[in-house]
């Protein structure tokens, strides 16, 4: 077991030898080797959490109370900003957050059971071939200026939604999409694809008016069908939506919600101890016992499944040879990193796919943390120590703890690791630019809506007409191999369960030979809130549905 005491003061000799120069290299004593779990359980909570857990793992506060007088007004302090309300051009959590207040999907998921459920569309029927949806949309449902919302609109999505790199994935099994009448549409996939109602759910499949983005193709992707509207957007600060008052459903209980952005930590914090905002969304692990034991909050924690990666760029030069990575992969020290960097709550990740997934293979080779096996596999790939030097990005303190330890034991195999810190602006523009100029990352995914689309998005490629691969939207590690997009075609029309759980399970063998990112841990969702809040369901990706937030008077 490690020594908590050794571990800080390696993690502090560290943190002070790149204090002066983020090129430098870190000390080179070895830290001590570090046990992998397999399939890693949700991390045990330190505190008692508010709120009731589903079975899901999302947490709900308490129900909204008509005969009870809320605020106006709602503040939300976000780590990350809102960069994009265009829900087919961004899948981040602060984004899909906005999404699912402006917006609807055609199905949504249930928090308590994980079913798809009707949304904008009121029910649905399947062809036993399953390859033919019919959808019936409500027949009373408007975007927010009033308009009609019909099948036409839903046709205008998943139309435009073939020519997005982030959308372009959960309808490329679309073969057309047919309006019937205003409130019926009947959509026909090429193959059964067992996740695809599920993935309609997800946010990036809002549907947009086809009005207001034929006459505005910037602008008018703001516009939805969801419970609130667009007030302002001042990126870099904040983003308020008002009530809209003509929901078929009935109008939410506030009228307005503002996301207001705070970098760090600490400064959301204090905005929250203060009264400037009134939820705060991921605060340091430092300061949760202060949140847990003031009496004016409430501290609400539920396991996640946003999972700590390494991405390895694999066109560049070195993280092209497998042997390099899987060198990497050896000298990654995961339970280090979930101790140093995340105070032990967290738990050590080693699958491709996200804990709780379908197809989670329990039996997954590890990498355990082993730098004697990192020299052998350094060897097999023909470079030297110190040949090599990569440059891995980075966003915020615990990240930058990880990328520390990991370039610490590099550095002790022969492989030099240069960190790069920057705004989370900053670094997914280099993950998302076209270019792909990067080498290493700290990153992380929350795929969660169905295991073909985590490993189509993270892991995949799609044949251009020029016979070549084009990589997914979320693949930052450009992997592009004909076999694997072969291996889930075939998992994703498998109707046996058992043949198909089976058929991921060699997937992930197959990825994990491969080697084309490290993953590393999943954590804890943590959130402080003033006490009386409600309405609010908490999800363990990170994604919250606000749409029914109230605080009481």
């Amino acid at each position: 077991m490690k020594k908590p005491l050794l571990l800080f003061m390696l993690i502090s000799l560290l943190i002070l030898s790149t204090s002066c120069s983020k090129d430098s290299s870190s000390s080179s004593a070895e830290a001590p080797a570090a046990a992998a779990e397999t399939a890693a359980p949700a991390p045990a909570a330190e505190f008692e959490s508010a709120g009731t857990a589903t079975a899901t793992g999302s947490v709900k506060s308490e129900a909204v109370d008509e005969s009870t007088d809320y605020k106006d007004t709602v503040t939300i302090g976000i780590a990350n900003d809102v960069n994009n309300l265009d829900p087919q051009g961004s899948n981040t959590d602060a984004n899909m957050m906005v999404f699912y207040l402006t917006h609807e999907r055609l199905v949504n998921i249930d928090p308590d059971t994980n079913e798809v459920i009707p949304a904008l569309a009121e029910s649905w029927t399947v062809s036993e071939d399953g390859c033919v949806y019919d959808f019936t949309i409500a027949s009373d449902a408007t975007f927010t200026d009033g308009t009609p919302c019909t099948a036409e609109d839903v046709k205008f999505t998943y139309d435009r939604a073939k020519e997005s790199s982030f959308a372009m994935q959960k309808v490329a099994d679309v073969v057309s999409v047919e309006v019937i009448d205003p409130t019926h549409v009947r959509i026909t996939l090429s193959k059964p694809n067992q996740d695809w109602l599920t993935l309609m759910a997800h946010g990036g499949m809002s549907i947009l008016s086809e009005k207001a983005c034929t006459e505005d193709p910037v602008k008018g992707p703001y516009l939805g069908s969801g419970m609130f509207s667009l007030e302002e957007w001042i990126p870099g600060s904040h983003c308020s939506f008002v009530r809209y008052d003509g929901y078929r459903k009935g109008p939410a209980p506030t009228r307005r919600i503002i996301f207001k952005l705070y970098k760090e930590a600490s400064t959301r914090l204090i905005a929250l101890q203060t009264g400037e905002i009134d939820v705060c969304i991921d605060p340091s692990t430092t300061d949760l016992e202060r949140i847990a034991s003031d009496p004016a909050l409430d501290l609400i924690q539920t396991p996640n499944v946003v999972l700590l990666y390494m991405p390895m760029q694999m066109e560049k030069p070195g993280l092209d040879n497998v042997h390099v990575r899987k060198a990497m992969a050896y000298a990654m020290d995961k339970e280090s990193i979930v101790f140093a960097a995340y105070d032990g709550l967290a738990s050590v990740h080693n699958n491709y796919i996200n804990r709780g997934q379908f197809g989670l293979n329990p039996d997954i080779h590890v990498y355990e943390y082993d730098l004697e096996k990192a020299k052998e596999e350094l060897a097999l790939s023909g470079y030297k120590p110190g040949e090599l030097t990569f440059h891995i990005m980075v966003d915020n303190e615990s990240k930058k703890t990880a990328a520390l330890i990991f370039q610490n034991s590099c550095a002790q195999i022969g492989i030099n690791i240069v960190l790069e810190e920057m705004e989370t602006a900053a670094l997914k523009g280099k993950l998302n630019d076209a270019a792909l100029d990067y080498e290493l990352a700290l990153y992380q995914f929350t795929d969660d809506l169905g295991t073909d689309y985590t490993l189509r998005n993270q892991f995949g490629s799609t044949a251009q007409e020029d016979g070549t691969l084009r990589k997914n939207g979320s693949n930052r590690c450009n992997m592009k191999d004909a076999t694997f997009n072969e291996m889930l075609d075939a998992a994703l029309v498998e109707t046996d369960t058992e043949q198909r759980r089976q058929d991921y399970y060699e997937i992930e063998n197959y990825l994990d030979e491969i080697c084309p990112i490290v993953p590393i841990c999943t954590s804890y969702i943590n959130i402080g809130a003033k006490k009386g809040l409600a309405g609010v369901i908490w999800k363990p990706d990170a994604k919250h549905d606000f749409r029914m937030i109230a605080l009481s008077e």
